[in-house]
């Protein structure tokens, strides 16, 4: 490890800066273009992992982190550039998708448009790691340095009060959580109903009474050390999934899915294939239009709250994507919505096959996205645009249209 004086020039998916340091590229968390920084830097294989000693010179679009948690001692990991104003974060994310075009997908475009909306309090989820030790029991982010470090949370900026507030009160009843040093939770506010789902414990005597000190409580799911997650109590007015994922920012989760839905229509389809279809929001969008849906989910729980939506002849299916989708074609359109890994190769070989008249593909990761779309041989890229579904980190959404290129 090393001493060094760094110019940092850019910015790397994941959010860490990027310099040169005698011909070694280093990649640095927490700084920004324009930086001059001293660091120690560690060589790892052919690239270098820096650590801020000291800023030296602060670049043009450096800014205070609105969080206390952001900085020492914390070092808080939930977000990655609370240090950049908004407009750099959204102009890096443009750049960033248009990299891994260029680089992965091997088909060049400009840097597309960004969409956001407030950059605070906008998420409507929180997932915390629950820590018992020396008599006191906490709920906190990691470290972005050292994932074993979990600081106790006063506040997060960039989360909607009721879910922090609903968190709080989960924290207070912990004594009557599962017993165990480890466990974990997310707070869920769908539907204006809060829902908690925990992970860890063998045993839970004390349920009845964490349900009665935690009232703001609609929904609890529980998954064991070791066994499956189950539904364990149940107050909402009417059932639905709470569980399964929802999307974090509502606002822009909005937006996005109006746009998906004219992408979609702007094809005069009579059948699509939504695949990752979640509880089916848009597919019931797009019945509401006249259009034949099938909707594909593996999530068992979503997939049936979705089937509840639709009527004949769209019909949900609960199974993996790679395995329903051949069935289901040919088809119009083909929505794409995978999570954080992308489409299984077997989706592309369906599509390239029996190619529907587009695709739209929305994407959490610009690097998978972009290693999908170099599968889709055939297919032009009509469109991309991106949405700042999560602002202060280094993530963006991304609507890719593509289209035969014959067409």
């Amino acid at each position: 490890m090393s001493e060094t004086t760094l110019q940092v020039t850019s910015l790397a998916a994941g959010g860490d800066g990027v310099a040169r340091a005698d011909g070694l590229v280093v990649f640095t968390p927490r700084t920004a273009p324009g930086d001059v920084v001293e660091a120690t830097v560690r060589v790892e294989g052919r690239v270098g992992r820096g650590r801020v000693t000291r800023l030296v010179t602060p670049g043009p679009d450096r800014v205070t982190p609105a969080c206390a948690h952001y900085a020492p001692p914390d070092r808080c990991g939930g977000c990655q550039w609370q240090h950049l104003g908004i407009d750099a974060q959204r102009r890096a994310k443009a750049r960033l998708v248009a990299d891994a075009f260029a680089r992965i997908a091997r088909r060049p475009i400009a840097p597309p448009p960004v969409h956001g909306g407030d950059p605070w309090r906008y998420r409507r989820t929180l997932t915390l790691a629950i820590r018992r030790a020396g008599g006191r029991t906490w709920g906190g982010l990691r470290a972005f340095d050292d994932p074993e470090a979990v600081f106790a949370l006063d506040d997060c900026h960039i989360t909607d009060a009721a879910v922090l507030a609903a968190w709080r009160t989960v924290l207070a009843a912990a004594a009557h959580l599962p017993a165990g040093p480890r466990l974990r939770g997310t707070v869920r506010l769908l539907d204006g109903l809060v829902v908690l789902v925990l992970e860890g414990g063998r045993q839970w005597p004390g349920l009845q009474r964490f349900l009665h000190e935690v009232p703001e409580v609609a929904a609890v799911w529980w998954q064991p050390d070791g066994a499956r997650r189950t539904l364990v109590a149940d107050r909402r007015p009417a059932a639905r999934p709470g569980a399964s994922f929802a999307q974090v920012n509502a606002d822009i989760a909005a937006r996005l899915q109006a746009v998906v839905v004219a992408r979609v229509l702007a094809h005069a389809p009579a059948r699509v294939v939504d695949c990752y279809a979640g509880g089916g929001d848009t597919a019931a969008a797009l019945a509401a239009q006249g259009v034949v849906v099938a909707a594909i989910e593996l999530d068992a729980e979503a997939a049936a709250w979705a089937g509840r939506r639709l009527e004949a002849p769209s019909v949900a299916l609960a199974a993996r994507v790679e395995e329903a989708l051949p069935a289901q074609l040919p088809a119009d359109v083909v929505l794409l919505n995978p999570p954080r890994a992308g489409v299984d190769a077997r989706v592309a070989t369906a599509l390239r096959a029996r190619p529907p008249r587009a695709i739209v593909y929305v994407s959490c990761d610009p690097a998978t996205l972009a290693r999908d779309v170099a599968r889709l041989e055939g297919f032009a890229v009509r469109d991309v645009t991106c949405y700042d579904m999560f602002p202060q980190t280094a993530h963006v959404e991304t609507v890719c249209e593509l289209v035969p290129e014959a067409a």
